[in-house]
């Protein structure tokens, strides 16, 4: 009895691990594409490329390495035009001054 018992609980949390793993079907979207990943182009950066940008999807979310390297260029990105925005008022406020 007890052995029954012991077996029915390994198989109970045998199917809650599997569960929680997403081993059963419809608990994972699908891939929006099978093409694959394409980074952030190089240069100028618009609101489209961000748009059409679309991540790896793994078991837990999307590909870490991906979205890590599509943050810092777009840090950069917001840094630059932080940078431009700053010279070209410095520039404005040099012409108003004389």
């Amino acid at each position: 009895m007890i052995l029954v018992l012991i077996v029915l609980l390994v198989v109970v949390a045998g199917l809650a691990v599997a569960a929680v793993m997403g081993r059963f079907g419809g608990f994972m979207d699908d891939a929006v594409t099978t093409t694959p990943f394409e980074t952030l182009p190089d240069g100028h950066l618009t609101s489209d490329d961000v748009a059409s940008l679309r991540f790896d999807q793994t078991v837990r979310g999307y590909r870490m390495g991906q979205v890590d390297d599509v943050l810092d260029r777009l840090r950069e990105a917001l840094d630059d035009r932080d940078a431009e925005i700053a010279r070209l008022r410095a520039e404005r406020d040099q012409r108003i001054e004389y």
